[in-house]
C-alpha cells in the first residue's frame, strides 16, 4: 500500500498496461542495442563501420520527426505506434534470418538500424502525445520520470542480457528484440482510451507544422532547451559508443561489455527515481546546468579509465541527471501543449533536439580509428565544455518552464482556447 500512496501511477491500469509493453519493447531494443557494434566489429572488425551503424540508428531521429509530428496529429495515434512496432519487429526478424542462412550484409544491418531508429521516434512522438490522455495532466511530469525509468530499468537487464545472448548466438539478441516488439504491440491494442482528442486532428499538414513551430519560437524556455538538448545529443549517442570501444580496448569481453551498462542503466534509475525530489529543490537552471556540468566531468574522467566497471560508473555518473532534466523539460511541455498539437510540437522539438545525435557514433567511429582513444575523448571533453558554458549563461533558464504553476482547470482552459 505504502509503495501505491508513492506512485500513484501504478493504480492506472490503461497507463500501467502501456508502459508494461513500452518496457518489454525497450529491454528488446536494450538487448540489441549492445548487439549491434559487437555484431559489427565480429564481422568487419572496422570501429569506423561501427559507427557507420550508430549514425544509421540516430540520424532518422531528426529526419522522421516532423513527418511523424504531422502524422501523428492526422491519424490514430494507438495504430500508428502499433504499425510502427510490425515494422521494427520485421527488421529485426529480417536480421535473425540472415544470420540463420548465413551472415548478413553490412548493407542490410543500416538498413534495419535506420528504419528503427525512424519509426522509434514516431512512437516516441505518439507516446508523449498519448500522456495526457492516459495520465492526469498534474502526473504528466511524473509518467514521464517513470518512462524514463523504463528505459534505465531496461538498460540494467538488456545490455548484459545481450552480451550473454550474442556470446551464445549472434542470432538470439535480435529473435529477443523481435518477440519483444510483438508484446508491446498487444498492450498498446488492449488499452481502452484514445490517445488522441478526435475534434482536434489536423487536417492541413503544412499549417499543422507551421503552428508547431510557431509554438516552440514563443516558448523561451522549451526553445532554450532543446538547443541545448541538440548540443548535448551527440555526446550521449557518441558516449555509449566510446564507451564500447574503450572496453573492448583495454580488453573486455563481450558479457563485460554487457555488464558496463547495466551499470549505466542503474544509474538512469536512480535518476529516475531522485526526478521528483530534485524538481521541487532545485531550480530549472540548476538542473539543466548541472547536468552538462557532470556530463563533462565524466567525460574527463575517462581519460584515466582503464576497465569495464569504471567506464560504466562513469557513463552511469552522466546519466544520472538525464531523467531529472528530461522529466522537467518533457513533462511540462506536453502539459503545456494543446492535444491538437502535441504531435507537432513533440516533432519540433525532437527534430531540434536530435538534429546533431546522429554525429556522435559518426564522429566517436572515425576519430577512435583514426587518432585513438586519448584523442577522442579530448574532442568529446571540448564540445562539452562549450556546451556546459553555454546552459549556464542562458537566460532563458533563470525563469524555468511555466507548466508546474498551472492548475489542471487553467491548464485545460488554455488548450480550449488554443493557447
Amino acid at each position: 500500500m505504502r509503495l501505491v500512496r508513492r506512485w500513484p501511477l501504478l493504480r492506472n491500469r490503461d497507463y500501467m498496461l502501456f508502459w508494461s509493453g513500452a518496457a518489454l519493447s525497450e529491454l528488446g531494443s536494450q538487448i540489441s542495442s549492445v548487439a549491434y557494434p559487437l555484431l559489427i566489429l565480429t564481422l568487419t572488425g572496422s570501429a569506423a563501420k561501427a559507427g557507420v551503424v550508430g549514425l544509421a540508428k540516430w540520424l532518422p531521429l531528426a529526419i522522421f520527426a516532423i513527418p511523424a509530428g504531422a502524422l501523428a496529429d492526422r491519424v490514430d495515434r494507438k495504430r500508428l505506434m502499433i504499425t510502427s512496432d510490425a515494422v521494427r519487429m520485421l527488421g529485426a526478424a529480417s536480421i535473425v534470418v540472415a544470420l540463420w542462412l548465413g551472415r548478413p550484409s553490412f548493407f542490410q544491418v543500416v538498413v534495419v538500424a535506420f528504419l528503427d531508429g525512424g519509426l522509434f521516434m514516431t512512437s516516441h512522438i505518439c507516446e508523449r502525445g498519448a500522456l495526457p490522455q492516459l495520465v492526469a495532466t498534474e502526473q504528466v511530469q511524473d509518467a514521464v520520470a517513470q518512462n524514463e525509468a523504463r528505459y534505465f530499468g531496461a538498460s540494467i537487464i538488456g545490455p548484459p542480457l545481450g552480451g550473454v545472448l550474442f556470446a551464445a548466438s549472434r542470432a538470439l539478441p535480435f529473435l529477443a528484440d523481435t518477440v519483444s516488439f510483438l508484446c508491446s504491440m498487444a498492450t498498446t491494442a488492449l488499452t481502452r482510451p484514445r490517445f488522441q482528442t478526435a475534434k482536434d486532428r489536423v487536417t492541413s499538414v503544412r499549417a499543422g507544422l507551421t503552428e508547431g513551430f510557431s509554438w516552440l519560437r514563443r516558448q523561451p524556455f522549451f526553445r532554450t532547451t532543446s538547443m541545448l538538448f541538440a548540443g548535448a545529443n551527440p555526446v550521449y549517442t557518441g558516449l555509449y559508443l566510446l564507451a564500447i570501444l574503450l572496453a573492448k580496448h583495454h580488453g573486455a569481453s563481450s558479457a563485460a561489455v554487457g555488464a558496463m551498462f547495466a551499470i549505466v542503466g542503474a544509474g538512469g534509475v536512480l535518476g529516475a527515481f531522485a526526478a521528483a525530489p530534485a524538481r521541487r529543490r532545485l531550480s530549472a537552471r540548476l538542473v539543466i546546468a548541472g547536468e552538462e556540468w557532470l556530463l563533462l566531468l565524466c567525460v574527463l574522467l575517462l581519460l584515466i579509465a582503464r576497465s569495464a566497471l569504471v567506464i560504466g560508473l562513469l557513463v552511469a555518473a552522466a546519466e544520472f541527471s538525464t531523467p531529472i532534466g528530461n522529466s522537467l523539460v518533457a513533462g511540462s511541455r506536453v502539459a503545456a501543449t494543446p492535444d491538437r498539437l502535441q504531435g507537432r510540437v513533440a516533432a519540433v522539438s525532437a527534430t531540434v533536439g536530435m538534429s546533431l545525435a546522429w554525429l556522435g557514433p559518426l564522429g566517436v567511429g572515425f576519430a577512435f580509428q583514426r587518432a585513438g582513444p586519448t584523442t577522442t575523448i579530448l574532442i568529446v571533453v571540448g564540445w562539452t565544455l562549450a556546451l556546459a558554458i553555454a546552459a549556464s549563461l542562458a537566460p532563458a533558464l533563470r525563469s524555468g518552464p511555466p507548466v508546474p504553476a498551472l492548475t489542471e482547470q487553467g491548464w485545460r482552459q488554455g488548450v480550449s482556447s488554443g493557447t
